[in-house]
């Protein structure tokens, strides 16, 4: 497991920072700020963490908080806003992506590695 998800992780990380760049790229609303800020530090941290000690723990967290960011203009009440909730989408879209793009892949190499052999 320790090198099978180091694109994923990268890729998750990129969109972390992305996420704590857009609110002065875009000038978002105050809400989406903080919003968007907020998830991509918890990205980073927990693509980083996942980049040292694999764990899929990490992988769910990055998929939740991508869901969390895809209805955050609703939930927050900036869905007004077509940057903030396009940047919110496409940004949760792509971490709950690759999150579930390394669990596949985690799973496929658990199952493989725990396949009974016929003798």
């Amino acid at each position: 497991m320790d090198s099978i998800n180091r694109w994923q992780d990268r890729l998750e990380m990129a969109v972390g920072i992305w996420l704590c760049i857009a609110p002065w790229a875009l000038v978002l609303p105050q809400a989406a700020a903080w919003c968007s800020v907020a998830v991509g530090v918890a990205v980073i941290l927990l693509s980083g963490e996942d980049f040292f000690l694999p764990n899929q723990m990490e992988e769910w967290g990055n998929a939740v908080l991508g869901a969390g960011l895809m209805i955050s203009p609703w939930a927050w009440g900036y869905a007004d806003s077509a940057a903030a909730t396009a940047n919110a989408f496409i940004s949760g879209f792509l971490v709950s992506g690759f999150a579930f793009w390394a669990l596949e892949r985690l799973f496929m190499r658990y199952e493989e590695s725990h396949r009974v052999k016929p003798s």
